[in-house]
């Protein structure tokens, strides 16, 4: 049996090694995505222009005026002087073509410093972060079939890690619990080490194995994380539902809109914004409001109070046409269910604890590119490759 799970490991690691590799490496440049972004780019992220920012009536206005033949997707609702302001747009004309779908405003002037179309495949510095963010999870393949791919990739990776724990289990694993327990005990906490003095084949064997043991909860964490974002309709939310009943959101109520037309919204995003401050003076928030952001698809706006870091932000949703309230989203509230979901992009991204949670995800991407190598190694020299072509 334990024959049959080790051909089944090294066939399925073989399956996902390429897949995962990308992710990994992907993963450590997305962690800084921001940083990046505007480092290659510092005349779309920063202006020139001095003075007050606009309110967000005059920005909207301003956009209004340059961009006639655009809407407003999102919008930052916390502007610094000197930081341009990055708004989401999509064409009033389903049909038209769109030159870009982001743009770049400067918040003094309402002045836009440029656009682009935000995760298209290309190397201009504009489009590079962006095409490595989609490239990490969907391989930039056309409609889902890239989400799906990955999402079998991440189901691959948590059998692994499972398979490759119980492989990492004394053949007498059975003796934990008899008379060899003392030897036993001895020889899996060999497992976690690397041999003193260990090279070559054995150096690569102690780094798979034990870099896989200790990464065993970190890989768990990542690749169910990654299913919930992949595989959330056909995998995650079944699987969740068998233990906890999901809230529903808004969204859920219109799903008959999906396949719909886009509905432009008839109350503006300042009354939104203006609702959305009442009800959070009534609940006595303190966060700052984050965005702004309207979904044509379904009719609903967002308004977000608080940072990306930790859970996210809370948000209070209203209706596109009658600015009615309709519900609020509180990452870490609800049901198991809810709390559970909440947790795993945050979770996925390191976002959970800030830049020291951005930079823990990247120096494990880079772990993980070393346990995807290491485990090609293995294979090859047990093959018989190695050999081959040393002969």
């Amino acid at each position: 049996m334990r024959k049959l799970w080790a051909c089944l490991h090294r066939y399925l690691g073989l399956t996902a090694a390429l897949f995962l590799l990308q992710a990994s490496l992907t993963g450590c440049i997305i962690a800084y995505q921001q940083e990046l972004d505007a480092w290659l780019n510092p005349e779309l992220f920063y202006s020139s222009a001095q003075g007050a920012a606009l309110t967000d009536a005059q920005l909207l206005s301003a956009l209004q005026r340059e961009l006639p033949e655009y809407r407003v997707v999102s919008l930052p609702l916390q502007r610094v002087a000197g930081r341009a302001a990055k708004i989401t747009l999509r064409p009033t004309q389903a049909d038209m073509p769109a030159a870009y779908d982001e743009v770049f405003v400067d918040p003094v002037d309402g002045k836009v410093l440029g656009g682009r179309i935000w995760g298209a495949c290309g190397l201009e510095r504009k489009q590079l972060i962006p095409c490595v963010y989609v490239l990490h999870y969907s391989l930039q393949l056309p409609g889902e079939i890239g989400l799906w791919v990955m999402g079998i990739v991440a189901v691959i990776v948590l059998l692994e890690t499972l398979i490759g724990f119980y492989l990492s289990l004394p053949q007498t694993a059975l003796a934990l619990v008899r008379r060899e327990a003392g030897a036993s005990r001895q020889s899996w906490r060999t497992a976690w080490r690397i041999k003193p003095g260990a090279r070559g084949k054995r150096l690569n064997f102690d780094l798979h194995r034990a870099g896989g043991l200790w990464l065993s909860g970190f890989l768990l964490i990542l690749s169910v994380s990654a299913i919930s974002l992949n595989l959330r309709d056909a995998l995650f939310e079944p699987l969740v539902g068998l233990f906890s009943d999901f809230t529903p959101s808004p969204f859920d109520a219109r799903d008959d809109r999906a396949e719909a037309e886009p509905v432009e919204a008839v109350v503006s995003f300042v009354m939104v914004l203006d609702r959305a401050q009442i009800e959070a003076d009534a609940r006595h928030w303190t966060k700052q409001r984050s965005s702004v952001f309207y979904n044509a698809q379904y009719g609903i706006f967002g308004v977000g109070y608080g940072d990306a870091d930790g859970l996210g932000a809370d948000y209070l949703y209203y209706d596109g046409q009658t600015a009615a309230y309709l519900d609020d989203y509180l990452p870490g509230q609800g049901t198991a269910a809810d709390i559970f979901d909440a947790w795993q992009l945050p979770l996925h991204s390191g976002r959970i604890a800030g830049l020291p949670g951005r930079v823990a995800v990247s120096v494990l991407g880079l772990a993980i590119a070393v346990l995807v190598v290491t485990g090609f190694r293995i294979w090859w020299h047990k093959s018989g490759r190695s050999a081959t072509r040393r002969s």
